[in-house]
């Protein structure tokens, strides 16, 4: 048989295989293949194996972020995870990743209406700093209430003074409920918190800052002013109690804010303080604390 009969003998043979799908054929495409159109799936077993070849956590938390998972959190599923000694950071990552957190829908310049719901950013709101989060799977906006407070001022060390502003109570009322919240900051007229009538038109003169809790006198502090001799008068927010955000005008006077890194635990404020006060218009700070551990 000449060499161009027996090729088309052989694509014969193969058409007609393919045809009658063969095994044959089918063997061509090894097991692996069918594992790859499946994405995998982790659930308990799966990470008390990898727990079991001494993967670190974070090989163990990179891969709960990357898969799908169907993990078992119930008391009997914790109870077995932890006789497997899987740690507490793996499992809390099983629990967040069965249930994960809501999130807040994004609104990008808005036009702002009157009246209406006021958990929605859309709506016109009274001038002031709300805190903007997903509670029970529903949208919800809350005032961050503009604390007053009154300035002491004492040594700070054997060669200095502090000028310190002072709140009353250890926590605010508002507690977020995430590291990273969302607020909105309505600037216009409104009768709640009036942050025109403080001089205060965009987030930049409303520094966000970490406060000082004194449990025993069960008082909040922010060091808004020092001096060192010979160095003189230092009026601010010191460096290290401050904490960046990024803010985004949405519409006339109104800001959508978000701080840049998580906030670790403890009170924050939003800050109005004493070197920007005028004359006859007090000082405020709007309030929020961050307790997630």
């Amino acid at each position: 048989m000449k060499l161009n009969q027996v090729v088309r003998f052989a694509a014969l043979v193969v058409a007609g295989m393919l045809l009658a799908g063969t095994p044959a054929i089918r063997s061509l495409c090894p097991p692996v293949c069918a594992a790859e159109q499946t994405p995998e799936t982790l659930n308990n077993a799966s990470i008390i194996e990898m727990q079991g070849l001494n993967l670190g956590d974070g090989v163990i938390l990179d891969k709960i972020k990357s898969a799908k998972s169907d993990f078992d959190v119930t008391v009997a599923g914790l109870k077995q995870l932890k006789e497997a000694k899987v740690s507490d950071a793996v499992i809390q990552a099983m629990i967040a990743a069965k249930n994960p957190p809501a999130v807040a829908a994004p609104v990008n310049q808005i036009k702002l209406v009157p009246g209406g719901d006021q958990n929605d950013p859309a709506v016109q709101h009274d001038s002031g700093v709300w805190l903007y989060e997903a509670t029970g799977g529903v949208n919800k906006m809350t005032a961050l209430e503009g604390e007053s407070y009154r300035i002491w001022s004492g040594m700070n060390g054997p060669w200095g003074a502090a000028e310190r502003a002072v709140l009353t109570g250890i926590a605010a009322k508002v507690q977020a409920t995430s590291r990273r919240p969302v607020f909105y900051m309505y600037f216009g007229e409104g009768s709640q918190y009036a942050l025109g009538t403080l001089g205060s038109t965009t987030p930049a003169q409303l520094p966000l800052a970490i406060l000082d809790l004194k449990p025993k006198t069960q008082e909040r502090l922010l060091v808004i002013g020092s001096s060192a001799a010979y160095a003189g008068y230092n009026s601010g927010i010191r460096a290290k109690s401050l904490r960046e955000f990024d803010a985004e005008k949405i519409a006339p006077g109104v800001y959508k804010v978000t701080p840049r890194t998580d906030l670790a635990d403890g009170e924050y404020a939003f800050c109005y303080y004493a070197s920007q006060v005028q004359a006859g218009v007090a000082g405020r700070m709007f309030c929020f604390g961050v307790h997630l551990k």
